[in-house]
């Protein structure tokens, strides 16, 4: 979740934990209410929800491990490219010309099976002429370092994935649901503002817990932001 759903989250949780605290007075007082919180309570609920299975998809990690191979195997790969495009040079040959032709944006745009796919065809390629790849100084190290960088990269394709649409799912529930809390608050603040001669110190307390957490603030903000 980003900041702002995580402050927003935090600050209405003070208001919901503040307002099950004070039930006994507020409910006697003004029982219309109790709907409104039972929904800051429900939705609340599915906001916890929602950040416990992002927490337990842990798909940054698994981004960034994907990300530092996919660099790697481009690099790799470009090494053997250009020893390809030197070769052509010297004596065109139709089964080099595709693997030639790679260049490093075009490879960085290429994701998953498309990448491991060009990443094989480029080895295929050098591998019959890696003598005459040598004297254009592209050594049996550099074939084995895209060998390897490929076999880095391909278990990272696949089934993972599905963690990070998963995640964008979740991200998407959540911006929802900071949505759905702002407009739970509407008749919560409106009736509250109308207890607020009577219970002083309960809507005073309320207003200071929907303060906090709010505009890049934590719980234990010590500046107040305006009250959303």
């Amino acid at each position: 979740m980003t900041d702002l759903e995580i402050n927003y989250r935090a600050m209405a949780r003070l208001a919901e934990q503040h307002l099950a605290a004070t039930r006994a007075t507020w409910e006697a007082a003004a029982p219309r209410m109790v709907p409104d919180y039972q929904a800051l309570v429900a939705l609340l609920a599915s906001f916890d929800e929602v950040a416990a299975q992002r927490s337990g998809l842990g798909s940054a990690g698994y981004t960034d491990a994907k990300d530092q191979a996919e660099a790697a195997a481009v690099a790799a790969a470009m090494r053997v490219v250009k020893g390809l495009r030197a070769l052509q040079l010297t004596q065109p040959l139709p089964e080099l010309a595709k693997a030639a032709a790679y260049t490093d944006s075009g490879l960085t745009r290429l994701r998953d099976e498309a990448l491991v796919m060009a990443l094989d065809a480029v080895r295929a390629a050098a591998q019959p002429h890696a003598a005459a790849l040598a004297e254009e100084r592209v050594t049996a190290a550099h074939l084995a370092a895209l060998a390897a960088a490929t076999a880095a990269y391909r278990p990272l394709v696949g089934t993972p994935r599905g963690q990070i649409i998963q995640g964008t799912a979740l991200r998407t529930t959540a911006k929802k649901l900071v949505a759905q809390l702002r407009d739970a608050f509407v008749p919560l603040d409106t009736r509250l503002d109308t207890l607020e001669e009577d219970f002083p110190d309960l809507v005073g307390r309320y207003h200071q817990a929907r303060r906090l957490g709010q505009a890049g603030h934590g719980p234990g903000a010590g500046t107040a932001a305006p009250q959303a």
